[in-house]
């Protein structure tokens, strides 16, 4: 691994660094870097994690490194989306960070946004969202579908995990991160998938996740980060529910379902009721204790 360039700089002066992993995004690249230098917020950072790429995409992030604000960092080989996380989050020098996607870009508005609020968040809030456009192209890159999805408040493990969902963008606090020791990587695939959901279900068991009701992050579907590996995703999304409700107590089972070919949490059975009665209920809603 090689630092190709740091910035020391006063962290009181900085708030928010925004940590871009990338493994061949071509010149998507340009799009995510460029709406930073658009933001309205301008004492920002930018860490970015080149995982081996093998495209142009290596070239295009280094030209920016004329910025002392930017910080690049190659893995020698593609090691997956956790690993270069991490290796972001040992780069990062602000308290907090927003992790961006390659082929994603931010509204103007954005990290002004997630630094006022992160400012006003008391230290049990590991994440700061908002809402984001997720826009459907064609394989010429034309938008054939477009849609705005909100996002919640969440400060209970089980209404997070029942939601079959992540958050965007996510601005996450560094010390909660760090604290619980970054992305796993301990899964059969080292941690190449539904990493965000990970990270998550480790940080809402002592943090609570705050939103702002304000469109934030243009998120892009398109072939290219379309997976065609649905079995690989599905199988580590299987597996990390399962070990996470015996984690926190195994006093439930998941109940999976198909929707539209891919697989979500239905529910939750009691395992006690379940072990006592074949037809338990699905539990699709958890009551908050008083």
């Amino acid at each position: 691994m090689k630092v190709v360039r740091k910035w020391r700089a006063n962290s009181l002066d900085n708030l928010i660094t925004v940590l871009i992993p990338f493994y061949n995004p071509g010149k998507y690249i340009i799009d995510a870097i460029s709406s930073i230098y658009a933001q309205n917020y301008f004492s920002w950072k930018i860490v970015l994690v080149d995982d081996g790429s093998t495209d142009e995409s290596s070239e295009l992030a280094k030209k920016y490194l004329v910025d002392p604000r930017i910080t690049y960092v190659r893995h020698d080989e593609n090691k997956g989306q956790s690993v270069s996380l991490n290796t972001g989050l040992e780069h990062i020098e602000t308290p907090f960070f927003v992790q961006l996607d390659p082929d994603d870009w931010l509204y103007p508005d954005t990290l002004q946004s997630l630094a006022d609020e992160a400012l006003k968040q008391p230290e049990d809030v590991a994440v700061i969202s908002g809402n984001i456009n997720i826009s459907f192209e064609d394989e010429y890159g034309q938008v054939y579908l477009s849609r705005i999805k909100k996002g919640q408040h969440y400060d209970n493990p089980y209404d997070f995990l029942l939601a079959n969902t992540s958050i965007w963008p996510r601005c996450y606090r560094t010390s909660a991160v760090r604290e619980v020791g970054g992305w796993p990587l301990d899964d059969p695939y080292g941690g190449r998938y539904v990493e965000d959901i990970r990270i998550l279900l480790l940080l809402i068991i002592s943090y609570r996740f705050y939103w702002i009701d304000q469109l934030m992050l243009y998120h892009r579907r398109h072939e290219k980060n379309n997976t065609n590996e649905k079995n690989e995703t599905a199988s580590s999304l299987r597996l990390l529910i399962e070990e996470t409700l015996v984690n926190w107590g195994d006093v439930y089972k998941p109940v999976f379902k198909y929707e539209d070919s891919y697989m979500i949490l239905d529910g939750l059975e009691d395992n006690t009721d379940s072990q006592e009665d074949n037809t338990a209920e699905i539990i699709r809603e958890i009551p908050v204790s008083e």
